[in-house]
């Protein structure tokens, strides 16, 4: 028996797919081209489908297991099926805490990457920068969920259009031949982490079960379409920059070099491409994370999110700037969780007695291929590349 999903606000099926362009839109899908410098093109075409296939599993899970627990956040999941007992709600406080955090930290290095942009275009000093674009994304999320349906919705066309210009753009100058690197396994393991990573919407997914109020059959024909165009978005992003950008590939902004090679103009969308993948990820982070402290602690949409969002901003500005490290951390939480969230689901699965979302899907060979995968991606993002 699944609990009845309780939603502030109703999304359309565009929007609700928007919401995970949009969360998965984000500053990976920029780094990828980096990393396939140091593979092939077929290499990536490779690992974008098997990461699509391993991202709708998992997404078809996290759907199903929040809509079983009545739409909530994975911590309030977690709580509901896999701790029990005396040590209840230290555990879900823990996981409260660190998933929290992980969060957080993702949010304040996409608000200095946000901040960075504002000052290549206006010159203006870091901090206001970063106060800026706090405000700015902010405030989508502070109106609440229907604004961010809305806003991902017109980000995510927005985005379209200038990838479809600068793809154009980029075929109207010489083109560069598509080397191959040496083969490296730990090349290709980077690789598929990071599509894997760069394509991944856990927060957003959620989202969705509560905007389309549980429909299950809306709710798999977002995540299918929706990791179906984020998959394509990367594949043309990083064939263009491969394509169209002259000289050595930096890590951060390869589309702001593709931008270079092609023009001003380029240039310039290529800095409010940058500006809306980032946009789009804080709006789907910051909503999560409004929700996990609203459902932990209780307290209104908005004291939630101001609870949430603040610590964000005095990160960036008071500068966690050992970033590599943080990420570090981040992808071993991202991995402890997401092995819970399979154990979590099983449990939940056997205990709900059906399976209106993933059917055979999320049967015990899936949820095992999950568990793999996820510890794949970890190698991937640890291991140096050669």
């Amino acid at each position: 028996m699944s609990h009845p999903i309780q939603s502030e606000a109703h999304l359309t099926t565009f929007e609700a797919i928007s919401m995970i362009v949009g969360n998965s839109i984000g500053t990976g899908i920029i780094a990828v081209p980096y990393l396939a410098t140091k593979n092939s093109m077929m290499d990536v075409v490779w690992m974008v489908l098997i990461a699509y296939c391993v991202n709708v599993i998992l997404h078809l899970i996290i759907a199903e297991l929040s809509y079983n627990n009545g739409g909530v956040q994975l911590v309030k999941s977690f709580e509901g099926e896999l701790f029990h007992g005396k040590m209840k709600q230290i555990f879900s406080w823990s996981v409260f805490i660190v998933y929290g955090l992980a969060i957080m930290i993702g949010v304040s290095g996409n608000i200095n990457g946000g901040a960075q942009i504002f000052v290549n275009w206006f010159g203006m000093p870091f901090v206001a920068a970063q106060v800026l674009y706090y405000v700015i994304a902010g405030v989508v999320v502070f109106i609440g969920m229907k604004a961010v349906g809305i806003a991902q919705k017109y980000a995510v066309i927005v985005l379209m259009g200038i990838v479809a210009v600068m793809t154009v753009g980029t075929f109207m100058h010489p083109l560069n031949s598509l080397q191959r690197a040496q083969f490296h396994w730990n090349n290709l393991l980077a690789l598929y982490s990071m599509v894997v990573f760069a394509t991944s919407a856990n927060q957003a997914v959620i989202q969705v079960v509560k905007g389309l109020d549980g429909n299950a059959k809306q709710i798999r024909r977002s995540i299918f379409i929706g990791f179906g165009l984020s998959s394509v978005f990367v594949l043309i992003v990083t064939g263009t920059v491969l394509l169209g950008t002259k000289g050595a590939l930096e890590k951060e902004l390869a589309y702001m070099q593709l931008g270079e090679s092609i023009g001003t103009w380029a240039m310039i969308l290529a800095g409010i491409f940058s500006l809306f993948a980032l946009l789009t990820t804080f709006w789907s982070n910051t909503l999560a994370l409004r929700d996990v402290v609203h459902e932990q602690i209780g307290s209104g949409n908005r004291i939630s999110w101001l609870i949430a969002t603040v610590p964000c901003i005095l990160f960036a500005v008071f500068g966690v700037n050992s970033f590599i490290v943080l990420t570090r951390i981040m992808s071993g939480v991202v991995v402890l969780v997401s092995i819970m969230l399979v154990l979590t689901y099983g449990k939940s699965r056997k205990k709900a007695g059906s399976s209106p979302i993933c059917g055979v899907i999320g049967t015990v060979p899936f949820q095992v291929l999950m568990v793999l995968s996820t510890l794949l991606s970890a190698i991937g993002a640890l291991i140096p590349l050669s």
